[in-house]
């Protein structure tokens, strides 16, 4: 047990000791659990300190401390591989049952823990990116793919075409792509030579018409305006219609040498911001697997915490799984707090805001993120 004071309380602390008032009236039993209501009734009895519990790990939290590292483990090591693939430039030999066993072990992952797996997957390099990113844009894909209810042969061939729609890139000039400028016409036409690049690359190796047209289409849109055909709406295969959101949505989220990442809320709003470019089935689809603040997003409560979306509440979209980081005063909490704000003690706690962006480096500085 700790003393705290009642101005750096959060929703989700436990009273360890019986609090009275001056007058020796109880006004808490020991083992309640604060809400936003209790800590503002200490404040408003004017009690500066209060007793709480250590925190101790929920079953769940037991739970995910097992998984995260096997669930990390399998991450990276399909990120490895990738490495190695793209690395070896070699993409007219790649084994086809590979690839097959990289897209079932990260299924295996999201069978697991797919919260846990979002979770992770924020983590990237400048070194590591494109590696790192089509690892993820499979990953993203496959979650999209399964609210569709694609069949498993679907779901296969689509994380398989997600794994390698970047594969191109190998051919450009690491210099174009990797740089912290904006980029010139002539490089953009580069750049844009990545699709067919993969295409070509890979059509030596047994890979279906539909993974190769996947790969193919990953940057058309359905206004015509996307590359490298230019094609529109029903000319697209929904393989590339569902990477194509999920390649926008993990490059916004990541961080780039020309420019620093979007927040996961950010990055949701640019994808709704450009609606006329996507499918509107498939952007429900990821929506409804994303829910309205993305995992990873940082939030603000409307009692003036900030805690991170470690969790979704599917039917519940505005009331995700939290772990508070930041008191109402700004300060890092020594241990995290976690709470879903969908259980009843927590009702009139709710997500305020988002937090922007420019305040987003700060706090990825303070949690080493």
């Amino acid at each position: 047990m700790k003393l705290v004071k009642t101005a750096t309380l959060v929703p989700g602390m436990v009273i360890s000791k019986d609090v009275y008032q001056d007058n020796g009236i109880l006004m808490l039993n020991e083992g309640t659990v604060l809400t936003a209501e209790i800590i503002t009734k200490l404040k408003y009895w004017n009690l500066n300190e209060v007793t709480v519990e250590e925190l101790q790990l929920s079953s769940r939290e037991e739970q995910e401390a097992i998984l995260a590292p096997q669930i990390a483990a399998a991450h990276d090591r399909v990120v490895g591989i990738t490495q190695n693939l793209m690395s070896s430039q070699n993409l007219k030999e790649v084994d086809t049952f590979l690839l097959r066993g990289m897209v079932g072990d990260l299924e295996s992952q999201i069978n697991l823990n797919s919260d846990l797996l979002l979770n992770l997957s924020h983590l990237k390099t400048y070194d590591l990116y494109l590696f790192s990113h089509v690892v993820n844009v499979s990953i993203l894909a496959i979650i999209i793919g399964r609210e569709l209810k694609m069949q498993p042969e679907e779901l296969k061939n689509l994380g398989i075409a997600a794994l390698l729609h970047d594969f191109g890139m190998v051919r450009v000039d690491r210099e174009i792509y990797d740089q912290e400028n904006n980029l010139t016409p002539e490089q953009w036409v580069e750049i844009k030579k990545h699709p067919d690049y993969a295409c070509e690359s890979l059509s030596a190796n047994e890979l279906s018409p539909e993974i190769l047209q996947g790969i193919r289409q990953h940057h058309e849109r359905i206004n015509g305006s996307g590359y490298p055909l230019g094609l529109r709406g029903p000319e697209i295969s929904q393989l590339g219609k569902i990477i194509a959101v999920a390649d926008v949505y993990d490059a916004c989220i990541s961080p780039r040498k020309h420019r620093k990442r979007y927040t996961p809320y950010e990055a949701l709003k640019i994808l709704l911001g450009d609606s006329h470019l996507f499918d509107i089935k498939i952007l429900k689809a990821f929506i409804a697997s994303m829910a309205i603040y993305p995992i990873g997003s940082f939030i603000r409560l409307n009692t003036g915490e900030v805690a991170k979306v470690v969790g979704i509440n599917h039917g519940s979209p505005f009331r995700p799984e939290i772990r508070i980081y930041f008191d109402s005063s700004n300060q890092k909490l020594d241990e995290p707090v976690r709470i879903n704000l969908i259980d009843e003690e927590y009702t009139q706690t709710y997500v305020q805001e988002t937090v922007e962006r420019n305040e987003m480096e700060k706090i990825y500085e303070l949690l080493g993120e």
